[in-house]
């Protein structure tokens, strides 16, 4: 997926970190999120402080937010969860690090291409140094997400514009051209918009989250879905599966006839790698058989199968004709996105949480190779969430609506959020608002 490098441009607004922090928050999941039987309790919050100086010796300062999601990352491993949680903790603190050492002066793309680029090795190194077998890539990815969006933060907040104003040949030191040759001569902006401020909201659905309204309201808010949309007004809703063929069938077309018939209603699935092909495939028919109105109305399929799944691409285009199936877990190298088409897959997820480079990155690459694309969420929280969001109302995504669970399971963290821009925590009609702030990725 590599091509010729493109000329580097030196920018004035070029900037050199020369100091980096990091800080990581216990996040406590209250209730805990169930997807494919793996309860979540609590993750990590990331957050990184960087002292940036641009070729003129001016300084500046940025921060950048990213969750650590261990049972979404690293889902298997004889290690318990506290000590993969500790050994992506201290990825981070690796990673930045190295920025430092680096030196390198550019563009936040420019500064994150080599730490992206030598990510396999930091993770083999850490591995033989901690005499595990592997650390899953994916937990990599997430572990450079926060530094990539400081980055950015940093970037715009000196140059005293937005980033989302920066993403152009004026201020960047390269085109797009090193990740395809079909992207040479554009830059990140020219794939995003037209912006919206108004965003519908995606409701997660865990295994076992109650439907039917409880009559109380937990610490988390609403109880039961009736709940929360008698609160909130949403109409789209995604679901995790538990890899159960007669159990999700069952579970899908329950939520279907509670939740089918409200204006604009979309359903989208996923069940985070718990699913054979074969068993998919029974799942479905079961559902067809059961409810063909609830297997009509569904969107988009998540990552159904483990990451690393090789599929014949004739059973996922067989897959594909009945809805979209979108790469997620399974995604976290670029050079992945080139052959996603002729082995059978419609698109891929974009999380803010893998950073913001990559995600524009993705973007870009997605919509030269005609994949589709879908905005999710990883139970980002605080200044995550806010830039989550606000990445979402930047990016149009084949479907609108964007998933926003922290409200669901931890909302007690956006406490801060919520002081600072309650438009963009309190669901009203659905939808949430996210306005541009003036400068960097964050309102703080």
């Amino acid at each position: 997926m590599t091509a010729a490098p493109p000329r580097f441009r030196e920018r004035r607004g070029d900037i050199r970190v020369i100091d980096a922090e990091v800080g990581v928050e216990d996040i406590e999941l209250d209730p805990p999120f169930v997807i494919s039987g793996r309860p979540m309790t609590h993750l990590s919050s990331a957050t990184i402080r960087l002292t940036v100086r641009t070729r003129e010796g001016r300084q500046g300062h940025g921060c950048g937010a990213g969750i650590l999601s261990v049972p979404w990352s690293w889902p298997r491993s004889p290690l318990s969860l506290d000590e993969r949680d500790r050994i992506m903790r201290e990825l981070v603190r690796t990673l930045a690090a190295r920025l430092v050492e680096f030196g390198g002066t550019g563009d936040p793309f420019t500064l994150w291409r080599p730490l992206e680029a030598e990510l396999p090795a930091v993770l083999d190194e850490a591995a033989r140094h901690l005499r595990i077998d592997a650390i899953p890539p994916l937990a990599g990815l997430l572990a450079l997400g926060a530094i990539d969006n400081a980055l950015h933060d940093a970037w715009s907040r000196t140059a005293g514009r937005s980033p989302y104003e920066m993403y152009t040949r004026e201020h960047m030191n390269q085109d797009l051209g090193w990740v395809m040759p079909e992207l040479a001569g554009t830059h990140p902006g020219d794939h995003l918009g037209p912006r919206r401020s108004d965003l519908p909201v995606q409701h997660a659905l865990g295994v076992g989250d109650p439907l039917r309204a409880a009559g109380d309201e937990g610490a988390a808010g609403p109880a039961g879905l009736e709940d929360w949309i008698r609160s909130e007004g949403i109409a789209h809703f995604k679901l995790k599966l538990s890899g159960d063929p007669s159990g999700d069938a069952r579970r899908i077309a329950e939520v279907h006839e509670l939740a089918g018939n409200l204006p604009g209603a979309t359903f989208s699935l996923d069940p985070n790698e718990a699913y054979s092909v074969e068993a998919l495939e029974r799942m479905l028919d079961e559902l067809s058989a059961r409810s063909s109105r609830a297997a009509a109305a569904i969107t988009y399929l998540e990552q159904p199968f483990p990451r690393g799944t090789t599929v014949d691409p004739a059973r996922m285009r067989r897959l594909t004709r009945r809805f979209p199936v979108l790469m997620d877990e399974g995604y976290f190298d670029l050079a992945q996105l080139a052959t996603l088409r002729e082995q059978g897959w419609s698109g891929v997820v974009i999380k803010a949480a893998k950073g913001q480079s990559h995600a524009l990155v993705t973007l870009a690459a997605a919509r030269a190779l005609g994949l589709r694309v879908a905005m999710q969420d990883l139970t980002t929280v605080d200044a995550a969430l806010e830039h989550s969001l606000g990445l979402g109302a930047e990016i149009a995504a084949d479907w609108p609506q964007i998933e926003y669970n922290s409200r669901q399971y931890a909302a007690a963290a956006n406490t801060r959020l919520a002081a600072r821009r309650p438009e963009l925590v309190v669901v009203r009609d659905g939808r949430v608002r996210a306005e541009r702030v003036p400068l960097g990725l964050y309102s703080g």
